[in-house]
């Protein structure tokens, strides 16, 4: 039988499967090969009993993240605040970059908006959505867009994250409260508000899930080992028809990136933190060994 791991908690793993969670172990053979399950891992189970099983095969993963490790993700909602606290630029443009990587939808979720003014919303919004990328305002307390953020998750495996204090943890009691279909498993996993939780997925209702991801605030960039590959992940630089096929958009000559970004048609924020990621991967692979 076919499920999904919700929850994992040290060698024990929460498998939903049609209407049931079994609690389940993995095989002696997943250690063995060096394999973890992961929350959200699709498997194969053994049915033991009416509440137990054994995990028997992982399915192939779409993507893996790290810190937390979890699995099969469809769409990242990145979380960020303008005040409080103070809105951090690098690490949006950090987040972003892996997700393009991982090829991990983005919607990048402006919280606390009524404590920022409207220009700085604007221009903000103004440099992602030009990229491509969705942008939710949200006031978690007087303006939630329940309709709207139903919509976002329709059918999709979704993960939040984002800084300590940007609002996840009420946004996710918001979609608890607000009655969408968690209902079961809920109460299965006995979860409640301002607990120490682990890593595990909420279903909101039929193939839309939702990962609560406590202190999912940052992440290393190891996932990317040459800076060569980085504009790749920049959405404003991949396709960019530049001189040289193989520019970093730095020092060579005749650039289209460096060119738009002359012009006003890339942001200057983005070039900056594209830069300073470069070098930071420089760094680490030159000081490797």
């Amino acid at each position: 039988m076919n499920g999904k791991i919700i929850k994992a908690q040290k060698e024990l793993y929460y498998v939903e499967s049609g209407n049931k969670i079994y609690m389940a172990k993995a095989r002696g053979n997943f250690r063995k090969k060096g394999i973890k399950p992961l929350v959200g891992d699709d498997v194969k189970i053994d049915i033991q009993d009416e509440d137990n099983a054994y995990i028997t095969e992982i399915l192939e993963r779409k993507n893996t993240i790290k810190r937390p490790n979890i699995s099969n993700v469809d769409q990242m909602l990145v979380f960020i605040t303008i005040n409080d606290p103070p809105l951090n630029l690098y690490n949006l443009d950090k987040y972003l970059s892996m997700c393009e990587y991982e090829h991990i939808d983005v919607v990048i979720v402006l919280s606390k908006k009524d404590l920022a003014t409207s220009e700085k919303i604007n221009n903000l919004t103004d440099i992602y959505q030009k990229i491509g990328y969705t942008i939710l305002t949200l006031d978690n307390y007087n303006d939630f867009p329940e309709d709207i953020i139903k919509e976002i998750l329709q059918g999709k495996t979704s993960a939040v994250s984002g800084a300590s204090g940007v609002g996840k943890s009420t946004f996710l009691n918001n979609l608890v409260e607000n009655n969408l279909e968690i209902g079961e498993i809920s109460e299965k996993l006995k979860r409640g508000k301002n607990t120490t939780r682990h890593t595990e997925i909420f279903t909101i209702e039929n193939d839309t899930y939702i990962f609560d991801t406590p202190g999912f605030d940052s992440f290393d960039f190891d996932f990317l080992e040459d800076e060569n590959n980085l504009n790749y992940t920049f959405r404003e630089m991949a396709d960019s028809n530049c001189r040289f096929n193989n520019c970093n958009h730095i020092n060579e000559p005749d650039c289209e990136v460096k060119e738009k970004l002359a012009n006003g048609q890339i942001a200057k924020s983005r070039y900056e933190n594209y830069l300073m990621i470069f070098n930071e991967l420089k760094d680490r692979r030159e000081n490797k060994w």
